[in-house]
């Protein structure tokens, strides 16, 4: 008996138990520190778009920052289930860090049942067509088929500004077309259904010279109410330079819509690929300097870009923004169009005003 009790007591203090020991030990170490390690991940990339304006790569991030809300949800999913509760709590703060900047993305976009008396709807399509001809197809089909109020078209190439504007569907649809002006840059053009004419500045500032809102802000004659519309298009991120000039147009962009465009008096709605999500540095400037506000921030979570991806999974970089007496009805994002972009069609309820 007293040799059965020595065996079994001698179970617990064998070589090989000493070996796994400092074995579990160690395994225990990576795990905390794995956790530990994915949470600071999860938090930086979080937190990205409140340095978005320090350097290019943090702001690449902070534009796609929200996409690990799902993950950190999950995180805490994981750490409640392994019962640590200090790393759920981490992770339920990453998910609403993430979560906050985009937070319409998931809100249903209501459509009203009927507009009030003195509103009326205007229904805009931004559509970049990245320079294709077979794009500017699709664009023309597309419009034939929606016809909306108002249209940008953004990167029509050189050449094919006639082949847009002058198709007998696109002439039926949106007569009225205002395009890109020679030795300028950009290559946006704006087709309307009713008649425009251009906002006309005082002087010609130097320092707005390649602000497209600065020479191309159209009046729209709609029988309803007269608006004022224009079209944005810094440019995309690509590189440290670019990145630094496309952020500088925004903030002239900005700048123009507060000392010449909502002094107008009418509402202003501005259309246009902003290369930039909700999360990203352009949509701050815009949302601190403007004095607009982004319409179409209700609707889901379906992007834009790249065009062929699945829809959760594409940026939200074609906006609309509008200026405060502006409400937001309802926004699709349309069919592939042939770019790599896919176009949106935003319906808006501006208040009535005098006859043009």
């Amino acid at each position: 008996m007293a040799q059965r009790q020595e065996k079994v007591a001698s179970r617990g203090t064998g070589p090989v138990v000493e070996a796994i020991h400092p074995l579990k030990l160690w395994l225990g170490r990576c795990i905390t520190a794995g956790w530990c390690l994915w949470l600071l991940v999860l938090a930086l990339v979080a937190v990205s778009r409140f340095f978005a304006n320090q350097a290019w790569a943090i702001d690449l991030v902070a534009n796609v920052s929200y996409f690990i809300a799902l993950p950190a949800a999950l995180t805490v999913v994981a750490a409640l289930w392994r019962r640590r509760l200090g790393y759920a709590g981490c992770a339920l703060l990453v998910t609403l860090t993430a979560f906050w900047p985009v937070r319409w993305m998931i809100r249903p976009a209501s459509t009203p049942p009927t507009a009030p008396a003195s509103r009326h709807e205007v229904r805009v399509v931004v559509a970049n067509v990245h320079g294709s001809q077979q794009a500017l197809d699709g664009l023309i089909a597309l419009l034939g088929r929606v016809q909306p109020d108002v249209a940008v078209a953004i990167e029509v190439s050189p050449g094919l500004e006639r082949y847009l504007s002058e198709n007998p569907v696109v002439r039926e649809a949106l007569p009225f077309v205002v395009g890109p002006e020679r030795g300028m840059t950009w290559r946006d053009m704006i087709l309307t259904r009713h008649p425009m004419h251009r906002l006309r500045f005082d002087g010609d500032d130097e320092r707005y010279k390649f602000v497209y809102a600065y020479r191309r802000s159209c009046f729209v004659d709609k029988p309803e109410g007269r608006f004022l519309f224009t079209a944005a298009h810094p440019a995309s991120p690509r590189n440290v330079s670019v990145w630094a000039h496309g952020n500088e147009i925004t903030s002239l962009l900005a700048e123009v819509i507060q000392a010449h465009l909502l002094p107008v008096g009418v509402p202003v709605v501005v259309g246009g690929d902003f290369n930039a999500t909700p999360s990203g540095r352009r949509h701050r400037i815009m949302l601190d300097r403007s004095g607009l506000r982004p319409v179409d921030e209700i609707g889901g979570i379906t992007g834009t870009w790249p065009s062929d991806w699945p829809g959760p999974l594409r940026l939200t970089i074609d906006r609309v923004w509008a200026s405060p007496n502006v409400e937001f009805i309802r926004r699709e994002v349309l069919e592939d169009i042939g770019s790599d972009h896919r176009p949106i069609l935003v319906t808006l309820s501006l208040p009535r005003g005098e006859e043009p």
